[in-house]
């Protein structure tokens, strides 16, 4: 019983944080309107749902940077449960629904581990409640970091699987473990996925001892695997196709790493700002760099390490103190010695995720430290003393702070060259006042906040009944700043209305340049040259690259476009959207575009990318009438005035069925992005012909084709979607069977033992 009221109570904690966005229908969706969820998530949402409402599962999204995977962009999460509110519910309410299922997931798990680590429900609720709202966590919901949040709620549910195997030997938590680590991979954030399987592998290492069960751990994740095989091995494949395939460039690799000086966050989250109040000014984003877990919940989790009774206490400490650690990224020499030699460990960007973790433990240890006070119905003197004497310091911190000259703080943090925010502000003397204002206060608050701590300590040594002040002031404090950090936009502004008019006055089959909103295209079933998201196909981005005078072998997500270069045409770039302000310009290419479906009858072979890309950059080149490939072409294309016509019978997401006659040889070109996975089939019954999809002009896609008709094909079909699907399917099925045998045997001693005791 107890049990289940800590679960509700969780639950009714998350309908008050968002009561407002939940209950009542209409366009107001959680975060910020210039962050992750606008910009790309909810677009991303729409389509990949809205497929699947249709019984496809999308593999290829159409509308962005040429095309690109979709569900090997595991970010797409279509098999993630919580995310089928998408199918039965409006964009806004699923939108705002799965978050709030994601924050209490996190807390329950959160609440089921503290209590299997022998807390008492009161403190094992004030342990989840704390992890719920803490900075590291709920500020990913301004980021608009859903999938973030998806994969950081089976985080507690895998250290529970964990510690009850070590514990018990039970084979039903490794399958508790798997089903963590299927989750985690299905809720489409491989980079929590990787970091959760560092951290746990380092606690797993202090706590294990024996090959028993070092075995029985490793088979969480190695069943965990199986389970996603199909989202697992697509995203594998899809990612030997995009800019994700090669490490990082170091810099950028080193980016988001959490700044030193952001320790101080756990005491004051806003000594740089925040995200609502006042411009965050401190190094990255504040998402990145925060450990706050409230005021009173730091000092429960001081008092949890020193005094607390957790079961491997060594352990969670070193596995805190490790994760900080990494956190730190580029600010420590380990970085650059994971960078180089720890596999996988260079594709990733944001080092100061690695906080959370470290945050889960704090939370865990708050919660040790409120039921030690629990079970001893005092406290010592000395935490009382040390928590009154810590708001006498850090009240004369704030005095301090308003006396000083705030300038060389601001100017040293711009001269990292860090920081988002416009760097003409830190020069600004009514900022730089607003600024120290703002961070005093900050102090004035946590000040305040133990000095109510330590008159509660204080009181719990007279009247033991005291200490349920301790946990409410504690959940109190962190909902409360979570609720001033939880802003919401109007989901209906995600698309530009201006745009959507203009494309519906001039309909045709081209893309759009849009560098305001580019992912919009995804809404407005449009099609854009470029996109918001890192999963582009590898070859596009370097044509990208280089076509603004980028160097394409240091390709990543990001380009700078400064100029309208002819061969944007011949990715059908028909217009370019700016913004200036809240005035929406439209200029038209300074090139006609080239259709979806070309004949070509002229080509030449170039082998290798500088090699291509110099024969397309010659002043002859001309994508109309001549495309270059890297192998002879069979059948050889022959030129000619009238070479036929082709023509798009039907299309999907995935695939386009095509028609076409042709008088002599050509080359079909097709003007989307070529990836090996994508392949062409003859349509008509007894065609035995075979066709062979090859890279032309280094990005595109091109058919050679025969004189005569044809009707093929040409579908996206990578083989590791395919073969993963039957492997999940295989250990779906072994998994419930595992978990009905053991639910039987379970079910079958309870009857033995009450037969007994009869």
């Amino acid at each position: 019983m107890p049990r289940a009221l800590g679960l509700a109570g969780l639950a009714a904690a998350v309908l008050a944080m968002f009561f407002d966005v939940l209950v009542a229908p209409g366009s107001r969706v959680l975060g910020a309107h210039n962050t992750d969820l606008a910009l790309h998530f909810l677009h991303w949402r729409s389509f990949g749902f809205g497929e699947l409402a249709q019984g496809n599962i999308a593999l290829w999204n159409p509308h962005i940077y040429g095309g690109v995977p979709f569900f090997g962009g595991m970010q797409s999460a279509l098999l993630y449960p919580p995310n089928w509110l998408f199918l039965v519910l409006p964009l806004p309410l699923a939108a705002n629904w799965s978050i709030a299922l994601n924050v209490w997931l996190l807390g329950a798990f959160m609440y089921l581990w503290a209590l299997r680590r022998g807390l008492r429900p009161l403190a094992a609720f004030v342990a989840a409640a704390l992890l719920m709202f803490c900075a590291p966590h709920f500020l990913r919901i301004y980021a608009g970091h859903v999938a973030n949040m998806a994969s950081m709620a089976w985080i507690p549910l895998l250290f529970l699987a964990i510690d009850e195997w070590l514990d018990s030997r039970r084979p039903a938590w490794l399958l508790a473990g798997m089903l963590a680590v299927a989750m985690q991979i299905f809720a489409g954030h491989p980079q929590t996925v990787y970091l959760t399987a560092l951290i746990a592998g380092v606690y797993s290492l202090l706590r294990v001892r024996s090959a028993a069960a070092a075995a029985g751990l490793a088979s969480i994740y190695a069943g965990g695997a199986l389970l996603a095989a199909v989202q697992l091995l697509a995203g594998f494949q899809a990612t030997s196709e995009t800019v994700r395939d090669r490490a990082l460039p170091f810099e950028f690799a080193a980016y988001f790493s959490f700044p030193a000086e952001n320790f101080v966050t756990a005491l004051a989250p806003a000594f740089f700002g925040d995200v609502l109040a006042h411009p965050y000014w401190g190094r990255w984003y504040l998402w990145e760099a925060s450990l706050f877990i409230g005021v009173a919940g730091l000092v429960l989790a001081l008092y949890g390490m020193a005094a607390g009774r957790l079961a491997a206490k060594r352990a969670l400490l070193a596995t805190a103190a490790v994760a900080a650690l990494l956190a730190l990224g580029d600010n420590t020499p380990l970085f650059a010695l994971l960078y180089d030699w720890l596999p996988w460990f260079d594709r990733f960007r944001g080092a100061g995720k690695f906080i959370f973790m470290t945050a889960l433990i704090l939370v865990l240890f708050a919660g040790s430290g409120m039921d030690r006070i629990l079970r001893e119905r005092s406290v010592p003197r000395s935490l009382a003393w040390a928590t009154g004497g810590g708001a006498v310091v850090v009240a004369a911190a704030a005095l301090l702070v308003r006396a000083m000259d705030w300038s060389p703080v601001a100017q040293a943090v711009r001269a990292t060259g860090q920081t988002y925010l416009d760097h003409a502000l830190y020069g600004e003397p009514a900022f730089l006042a607003d600024s120290r204002n703002f961070t005093a206060a900050g102090l004035d608050v946590a000040a305040l906040t133990l000095a109510l701590t330590a008159v509660l300590l204080f009181w719990t040594r007279w009247r033991p009944g005291a200490a349920l002040f301790i946990a409410a002031l504690a959940v109190a404090e962190i909902f409360a700043y979570a609720r001033l950090n939880r802003p919401t936009f109007d989901a209906s502004r995600i698309v530009i209305p201006e745009l959507r008019e203009f494309l519906a006055r001039n309909p045709g089959d081209y893309r759009i340049l849009n560098l305001v909103r580019p992912n919009s295209a995804i809404s407005m079933k449009a099609f854009d040259a470029w996109g918001y998201d890192p999963g582009l196909t590898r070859r596009y981005a370097e044509f990208i690259m280089w076509s603004m005078g980028e160097d394409p072998e240091k390709t990543i997500e990001y380009a700078r476009f400064q100029r309208f270069h002819p061969l944007l045409a011949m990715v059908r770039v028909k217009y370019v959207v700016t913004m200036e302000g809240a005035v929406m310009t439209i200029h038209p290419g300074a090139t006609p575009p080239l259709g979806r479906l070309e004949l070509i009858g002229s080509h030449q072979v170039r082998a290798g990318r500088a090699a291509v890309l110099q024969a397309m950059g010659s002043p002859g080149f001309d994508p109309a009438k001549q495309v270059i490939l890297e192998r002879e072409p069979q059948p050889a294309p022959i030129a000619g005035e009238t070479p036929g016509r082709a023509r798009i019978l039907r299309e999907g997401s995935d695939y386009m069925e095509i028609e076409a006659e042709l008088e002599r040889p050509s080359m079909l070109l097709v003007t989307d992005a070529w990836t090996p996975s994508w392949r062409a089939v003859a349509l008509d019954a007894g065609d035995d012909r075979r066709y062979d999809v090859m890279p032309a002009n280094y990005t595109l896609r091109a058919v050679a084709l025969d004189r005569g008709r044809h009707r093929l094909r040409l579908e996206y079909a990578p083989p590791a979607f395919r073969f993963g699907m039957l492997i999940s399917a295989a250990a779906w099925a072994a998994w419930l069977a595992a978990a009905a045998w053991l639910a039987a045997a379970a079910w079958l001693a309870w009857r033995g033992r009450g037969a007994r005791g009869a």
